[in-house]
């Protein structure tokens, strides 16, 4: 439970090993294969929380879809924003035409069916991507250098993910960024933290390994703009790729939920789960410091991206540089040293899952 008058007290619904391990939860719900309604009326005949936090984008769905009966039923605030823009972002395919109806930059994208190869072809051009509008992660998106490529791994990928969009392809393998937002009851988006992702696993197309927070008022301001947009309440948190020769940025997409990559944010000084608290119990938070130019190493997955990149002796920051003033690491904390060892174990679970997806 939390007492907004002294501190906070955490519990966590999730299947994760990792967090099963952590020492910083009082109570761990293992979700197993239960629904929502039964996991929440499990937990809330036990005990009282103040508010719910979904960290993952099945949770951010089915909460701001129920908010109103939640929030009504067990006197608990729903931290996530309104069903209408997360119903717009969830669905990749509808982001796209949201930015392209609205001045948003965006790749290239048309939406494609059996009929429509050849003309989304045209518009599109090679190499391109098959995007399913509805996968986690990058389960199911498949790079395709022709027509005969897009016609023979389409209805595949449409029989196991549903609708799918073709999408141009930015070839920046190097970097993306990485643009998280609090956009409060106001309209106001005070905090904010950039991070660029120099290393990433699997290696040119995955969740980061090693990322750099930077200030970039460009970036930020396209990304206040498309919030402003969807007239966003909550956390936002959007994938970004540049152009390497037009050096132009392209969102590709937003996720409407806390990311992995807060702690980034909050070594940089910027505290996004207080914004959080304090803005859905409707009172306001002091401006966090942000202080960017700090390095966040994943070292689990770290290790995995040296094992297969081809950079692994020309990266910047040096793979080799583990200690330093500014050097800090998703996995280890001295207060919890189980963590390193358990998010190792998960991050190989992961890649074993998308090696086989």
């Amino acid at each position: 439970m939390f007492d907004k008058r002294s501190e906070y007290s955490l519990s966590v619904i999730s299947n994760d090993y990792s967090v099963s391990k952590s020492r910083f939860f009082s109570c761990f719900y293992e979700k197993k294969d239960r629904d929502e309604d039964e996991i929440l009326a499990d937990i809330f005949s036990k005990d009282r929380y103040d508010i719910i936090v979904p960290m993952s984008d099945g949770a951010v769905n089915y909460l701001s879809r129920n908010k109103n009966r939640i929030e009504t039923g067990y006197s608990v605030k729903c931290a996530v924003p309104d069903y209408g823009a997360v119903s717009i972002v969830s669905d990749k395919g509808h982001f796209m035409r949201f930015c392209e109806d609205n001045g948003i930059p965006h790749p290239r994208t048309i939406a494609v069916t059996e009929g429509t190869l050849d003309k989304a072809a045209g518009y599109v051009g090679f190499p391109s991507l098959i995007k399913p509008d509805f996968s986690v992660g990058a389960r199911g998106i498949t790079k395709v250098n022709s027509l005969d490529e897009l016609q023979l791994h389409y209805p595949e990928i449409k029989q196991k993910y549903g609708s799918c969009t073709l999408q141009e392809f930015i070839d920046n393998s190097d970097y993306y960024y990485n643009v998280m937002i609090y956009r409060d009851s106001q309209g106001r988006c005070d905090t904010y933290a950039i991070i660029k992702i120099v290393r990433m696993f699997p290696v040119g197309a995955g969740s980061s390994t090693c990322c750099i927070s930077v200030e970039n008022e460009e970036l930020l301001s396209i990304c206040k703009a498309a919030l402003e947009k969807l007239e966003w309440h909550g956390m936002a948190d959007f994938d970004v790729l540049q152009r390497k020769d037009t050096l132009e940025y392209r969102i590709i997409e937003i996720n409407p939920r806390v990311p992995a990559s807060m702690r980034a944010a909050y070594v940089s000084g910027v505290d996004f789960p207080e914004t959080i608290i304090l803005d859905t119990l409707g009172e306001r938070s002091k401006c966090s410091q942000y202080l960017p130019g700090k390095t966040l190493r994943f070292l689990g997955t770290d290790l995995l991206w040296f094992l297969k990149s081809p950079r692994r002796f020309k990266t910047s920051p040096s793979w080799f540089r583990f200690i330093g003033r500014d050097i800090y690491y998703q996995d280890i904390f001295k207060s919890d040293p189980s963590t390193w060892y358990s998010w190792f174990i998960s991050g190989l679970k992961k890649n074993m899952r998308n090696n086989h997806n």
